[in-house]
């Protein structure tokens, strides 16, 4: 039994596969690293057969170093990162230091490629985030901009009585301050997704494949004007792949 996990800023996801199939798979927030790597565990050793255990990281090397220490302690194996590079699997970076760009959205690309060739993958996480691919598999860039979560949380904490209630946005207009925030902060990352993809549609292709994925991903599909495909467990899929490639 294999074990795949994607630490993000915020969350850390995680699946089990054995004989082709996930076993289970899951979903903490935060960074108590013992308790996060505690709950991934549960009720999995006794599974029986763990034989390797492949991460891709944005916390950072120290928190790496930790997370690696814990599990190496709990299931008796070495961790194996993941980390971006110049080129692999046919996509190649345009980054100078390609080993600054996140490996979530490196291997989020690595995997849209392999499956559709030239593709646009929105990141709706904590950043939102959205990174083009051309058909020859050149990483042609990307955009990096807070997230829902991020944005509302910059609203409460520097404007004086705001409270944003809780409920569904739309793009409306809102008739509260709360929904005026929700729904004034879903409008302006849903114009700025579009604006990207219908730029980026017209360099690549007007049938180029748009992959949406990360948490805050289900509250915007339902605004999105444009087709795309909802692929939640995008980065997995690619460390998967990756770390297939890599044994």
């Amino acid at each position: 039994m294999k074990l795949f996990i994607d630490i993000g800023n915020t969350a850390m996801k995680w699946r089990y596969r054995r004989s082709g199939s996930v076993v289970q798979g899951g979903c903490r927030h935060g960074r108590d690293w013992r308790s996060v790597v505690t709950t991934l565990l549960a009720g999995a050793l006794g599974e029986g057969g763990l034989t390797s255990i492949w991460v891709a990281s944005v916390a950072g090397r120290e928190a790496d170093a930790e997370v690696a220490g814990l599990l190496q302690v709990a299931t008796g194996i070495q961790p194996q990162f993941y980390y971006s590079r110049q080129s692999h699997h046919g996509v190649t970076s345009c980054y100078p230091d390609p080993v600054r760009l996140g490996v979530d959205r490196w291997v989020a690309m690595i995997e849209g490629f392999r499956r559709f060739g030239a593709c646009i993958i929105v990141d709706c996480g904590s950043a939102l985030t959205i990174d083009a691919v051309d058909a020859s598999g050149r990483f042609m860039g990307g955009y990096i901009v807070p997230g829902l979560g991020m944005l509302r949380g910059a609203l409460l904490r520097d404007t004086a009585d705001v409270h944003i209630e809780p409920g569904a946005s739309s793009l409306g207009l809102g008739q509260s301050t709360g929904q005026c925030v929700h729904n004034g902060l879903l409008r302006m990352s849903v114009a700025f997704v579009t604006e990207v993809v219908v730029e980026l549609r017209q360099v690549l292709d007007d049938t180029c494949k748009v992959l949406v994925t990360g948490g805050d991903g289900p509250e915007l599909l339902d605004v999105f004007a444009f087709d795309y495909a909802h692929m939640p467990d995008l980065v997995l899929d690619g460390l998967e792949f990756v770390a297939g490639e890599e044994q």
